[in-house]
């Protein structure tokens, strides 16, 4: 795992008031990033529906998948997403105790960056399907997205607990694990969709903070969720218990103070609402 910030350190050992809002400046590489972004390697032998396109067609990216991996706007959104969630988690280090507060994030374009297969889909022609998309997750290739893993290791070295709530299938959690450690993205938690749930986190977010009070022996209080849909944040009652996941027909409140949205224009809910 990547080293915690010194001052996180400094602050959690001596025992010191942690500052509301100093949070370390961002210094993520977005022109690196972008020049980097890796081609896709050759399909397995013998696999007839790879993930990769073996054979491009004059097909060009959609803007969105484009702006995504090519954008220095992409980069720095997210990394400024990141920077403002960071402020808050400083608050709430100081507010709590270790290991008393839960951040939740979702994976998929929260931490994992998938436009690779996107990219790959669409050099084809084609879109995404299941099959294809199973087998994405299992080369265990995504790259991670810009500012998540020093938001992660920032969060662990405060005393909070990340939570990793995806709606990929729970079979395919060791294989998601292994690639959120490949990518530096710490996490005291992870849990897939099980056969069968329905897409709404909420019963997997209050499960994830009871096994998580067992594992630290207190009651942690999810205080602050991350993710690229709204349907990746909770709401929440007067008592701060979850209710039920925020949807499009919800007003948004709370996102920028207790949600921390990650920009992701290539697919989500809002793509069900009606066009104007």
């Amino acid at each position: 795992m990547r080293r915690a910030p010194t001052i996180a350190i400094i602050f959690a050992v001596v025992g010191l008031a942690l500052p509301a809002v100093a949070a370390p400046p961002a210094s993520y590489d977005c022109r690196s990033r972008i020049s980097s972004l890796r081609p896709a390697p050759p399909p397995a032998p013998g696999d007839q529906n790879p993930w990769q396109c073996t054979t491009p067609k004059n097909h060009r990216l959609s803007t969105a998948v484009d702006w995504f991996r090519n954008s220095l706007e992409y980069c720095r959104l997210t990394t400024s997403a990141y920077q403002a969630a960071l402020r808050v988690a400083y608050r709430h280090a100081a507010r709590y105790g270790p290991k008393d507060w839960i951040v939740f994030m979702d994976a998929d374009e929260t931490v994992l960056d998938n436009s690779l297969y996107e990219r790959e889909r669409q050099r084809c022609g084609v879109g995404f399907t299941q099959l294809t998309w199973n087998k994405w997750i299992k080369a265990g290739m995504a790259s991670g997205i810009p500012g998540a893993a020093a938001f992660t290791q920032t969060v662990h070295a405060l005393g909070g607990l990340v939570a990793i709530v995806t709606n990929r299938d729970s079979a395919d959690d060791e294989v998601t694990r292994a690639n959120l450690k490949a990518q530096d993205i710490w996490f005291d938690y992870e849990i897939g969709q099980p056969n069968g749930e329905q897409d709404d986190k909420s019963q997997r977010w209050r499960h994830a903070v009871a096994i998580l009070g067992k594992t630290v022996g207190g009651s942690p209080k999810a205080v602050m969720w991350v993710g690229d849909q709204v349907t990746d944040f909770a709401i929440l009652d007067g008592q701060g218990r979850i209710v039920r996941a925020m949807t499009q027909r919800d007003t948004g409140e709370h996102i920028g103070t207790r949600y921390f949205l990650i920009p992701n224009p290539i697919y989500g809910g809002w793509s069900k609402n009606p066009e104007n």
